[in-house]
């Protein structure tokens, strides 16, 4: 398994916002590529402004097998 971990600086105001907003546009398109695992979005206890999201596939092969363009389009 590979876990990519990926690290947002979010103001505590919209902390929460951000992270519906990842689930809603990120995670549904995640879901749909093979040999995506899960995803989970950490908040640091010491850093309020820390948002964290580890996202766990297959293999990194997997994770890579990702088309540049899809990642744009999702981005856009």
């Amino acid at each position: 398994m590979l876990i990519e971990q990926l690290k947002f600086k979010v103001g505590p105001n919209l902390r929460e916002n951000f992270i519906q907003k990842d689930a809603q546009i990120w995670t549904i398109a995640l879901v749909e590529y093979p040999r995506f695992l899960v995803k989970e979005v950490w908040i640091s206890l010491n850093n309020h402004t820390a948002v964290i999201p580890m996202i766990c596939w297959a293999t990194l092969e997997h994770w890579k097998a990702i088309p540049q363009a899809d990642l744009q389009t999702i981005m856009d």
